[in-house]
């Protein structure tokens, strides 16, 4: 084969014969970082799946007479985005060239089986296919559905194997699927990788990839000019310093620990939490840790590193509930709810659980169970996180809102004494917001807006339900000014932004996990949302205006993104943290500015990268990056100088209401 213009001839070497998938997987790699595995089976490729109903592991690789082929097992119902890519996201004018051979289908409609090209992500490509009607076509994904650009019929049979071929110059493209001649003209898609999709079964033979005429000049020119940029980005950011590191053997946590002054000293302390089981999410054992490393108390007894590490949430919080000047714990622990004194862990005060109470038939009938089901079986609340907020209007945050893990919320004084409670489906964490001015928090639960004695405000129904909510105000300028908005992350449901009414306008995109609110380019005026697909298209990063108009998005190979705003150089436009995670753990974390560039790269020093959490600990002005796993905290801060002058220190969320699925939000703010 002539090497000429050869970008790349992959015949799966990198591949063993099995299934190609990630040995580490799962939802709580949605807050955690898990590294890359030595039996991982990538060779490569990036692997993305639809959703549930196609299954984990729709991909293997198997050995032949003709060698090695990959053969896909799925037959796609609802979402048939079952994809396979390879090579380089700014390849532009180029060919490629393969084969296919279709497979009985399994139960379901199926979907198109061929090459895609000039991939960005599993929601943006091009495919070259025999589709599920038996036509040859040539389509076009966006987001969640398939756009034909040209199609001609065809009569497929079962075991040919079929050649597939294109050429993509600028807008222009011409595929030969089967020997049948397609073309389009379309210039949504302007470069990136290729591959397979195979939303019903079928195997593929190797792939080739060459540069069309004049595209390996330009290819290395834009290269070397990216490469340029890059690095003149990174020399205008401080780089990122080892400041402290604390050892916590045994008693470490993974997403669950929680940060507040413990002593009364002034600083940070750190509350280490371990659950006592997956399926009950209980808290096992809580370990306070001062901010000199020294071991304050412990309630339970450690357990070391879990067999699987949950992703969901924790019902404790440090917080002063009683208004005495000095923090508590705040938690749910062997089946009582306590307050505990921060400095010591003596109990100041206990209470049962409350009682569960069956949902009513009707909601059951008509609401799905996403998630845990229905968890109204057994005496008491099964606890999934605690929220404060100020019910009775006294000016501090002391009323308790608990939930189980997605339908049940008990409203409560600071005695555990309930109040109110709500059926609905609540999402992951209530958000508390004095909507008129009153003084007294209504509360957002999910898809229920109630006033602070419980009333039905407002209500959306829609399908899933909400991983992150942020509610205040949405500045359109520099000056803070803006409409008051309620913005979700709402899984399946996409991108939601609702007024306090809750008239909504929703942006399906695929299951949005994670949400972002700060202001993360000078360019823009006001602040951006940014938000991470998880479920479905992993990785997939965008940036929002004020108003929601998409500004870019971005592939990374790379879970556990929380995108919170960093402020790191004090210049008043903020970084976002994507993960901790080191190359030499399979990918490069750190900070992205507002291009989607990692600016600030978490050097490759062996610290940990399970999980991130960013903070002002010094109280200098500037935020420290906090990364931690099983066994250790470290903390970075820049070794920039600090600069004179007025300081940069945005608002941010309490850390009294810390939550694995809270909303990240920074809003301007200088002294």
């Amino acid at each position: 084969m002539s090497r000429r213009g050869l970008l790349m001839d992959d015949r799966f070497e990198s591949l063993r014969p099995g299934l190609i998938k990630e040995v580490v997987d799962g939802a709580f790699r949605e807050m955690h970082a898990q590294p890359a595995h030595p039996d991982d089976n990538l060779g490569g490729w990036m692997r993305k799946i639809g959703n549930w109903d196609i299954g984990k592991d729709p991909w293997e690789v198997v050995e032949t007479g003709e060698g090695k082929l990959v053969r896909s097992n799925a037959t796609a119902l609802v979402y048939d985005n079952v994809s396979l890519a390879k090579g380089d996201y700014d390849w532009q004018d180029v060919s490629v060239e393969s084969w296919l051979r279709l497979r009985e289908p399994g139960d379901g409609w199926g979907g198109p089986a061929g090459i895609i090209f000039r991939f960005l992500d599993a929601q943006r490509y091009y495919a070259a296919c025999i589709d599920e009607d038996g036509y040859a076509k040539i389509l076009r994904r966006v987001e969640n559905v398939w756009d034909t650009l040209a199609w001609k019929p065809f009569q497929p049979q079962l075991g040919v194997k079929y050649s597939l071929h294109v050429e993509v110059r600028g807008s222009r493209i011409k595929a030969s699927v089967a020997g049948i001649d397609l073309e389009a003209d379309d210039g949504w898609y302007t470069h990136g990788c290729v591959g397979f999709v195979g939303a019903r079964p079928s195997e593929f033979g190797p792939v080739t990839v060459r540069a069309l005429r004049g595209e390996t000049a330009r290819y290395a020119a834009q290269k070397k000019e990216k490469e340029a940029r890059l690095t003149s980005k990174r020399a205008r950011f401080g780089r990122p310093v080892v400041w402290k590191k604390y050892d916590t053997p045994r008693f470490g946590a993974g997403r669950r620990i929680r940060i507040g002054d413990l002593t009364g000293d002034g600083t940070c302390d750190f509350l280490l939490i371990q659950t006592n089981s997956y399926e009950k999410r209980g808290t096992g054992c809580l370990t306070a840790m001062s901010s000199k490393g020294e071991v304050l108390w412990q309630l339970g007894k450690p357990s070391g590193k879990p067999e699987m590490e949950s992703s969901g949430d924790t019902p404790t919080q440090i917080h002063d509930i009683d208004g005495d000047g000095r923090n508590e714990v705040v938690c749910s622990f062997q089946d009582k709810l306590m307050i505990l004194e921060g400095s010591t862990g003596k109990l100041k005060h206990e209470a049962e659980l409350p009682p569960m109470s069956p949902y009513p038939k009707v909601f059951k009938e008509n609401i799905l169970d996403w998630g845990a089901g229905f968890s109204d079986t057994g005496p008491t609340v099964v606890p999934s996180a605690i929220c404060f907020a100020d019910l009775a209007g006294k000016g501090r945050r002391s009323n308790v809102l608990l939930t189980d893990h997605y339908h049940m919320l008990v409203a409560m004084d600071e005695k555990f004494n309930e109040l109110w409670r709500d059926v609905t489906s609540h999402g992951h964490f209530p958000q508390p917001y004095d909507f008129d001015g009153d003084g007294r928090d209504d509360v957002l639960a999910g898809y229920h807006h109630l006033s602070p004695n419980g009333r039905l405000v407002g209500r959306v129904c829609l399908q899933d339900h909400q991983d992150a909510t942020y509610a205040g105000v949405v500045p359109l300028d520099d000056e803070g000014n803006g409409p008051v908005r309620i913005l979700m992350s709402a899984g399946e449901d996409g991108l939601l932004a609702l007024t306090p009414g809750y008239a909504i306008r929703q942006r399906v995109m695929g299951h949005v996990q994670r949400l972002s609110l700060g202001k993360f380019r000078k360019d823009v005026p006001g602040t951006c949302v940014a938000t991470v697909l998880y479920h479905g298209s992993p990785g997939i990063v965008s940036l929002f205006d004020s108003t929601l108009k998409k500004i870019w998005t971005r592939d990374y190979p790379v879970v556990g993104a929380t995108l919170q705003p960093v402020n790191w150089d004090g210049s008043g436009t903020e970084l976002m943290f994507l993960s901790g995670m080191r190359p030499a753990q399979g990918f490069g974390g750190g900070l992205m500015d507002g291009d989607g560039d990692m600016v600030v790269p978490l050097p490759d020093d062996g610290g940990p990268g399970f999980c991130a959490f960013a903070y002002d600990f010094d109280g200098d002005g500037l935020d420290e990056l906090m990364v931690w796993d099983y066994d250790r905290i470290w903390i970075y801060h820049t070794d920039a100088a600090v600069q004179a002058g007025r300081k940069y220190r945005p608002k941010r969320p309490p850390l009294y209401n810390m939550s694995n699925f809270q909303s990240y939000w920074s809003l301007p703010n200088w002294e």
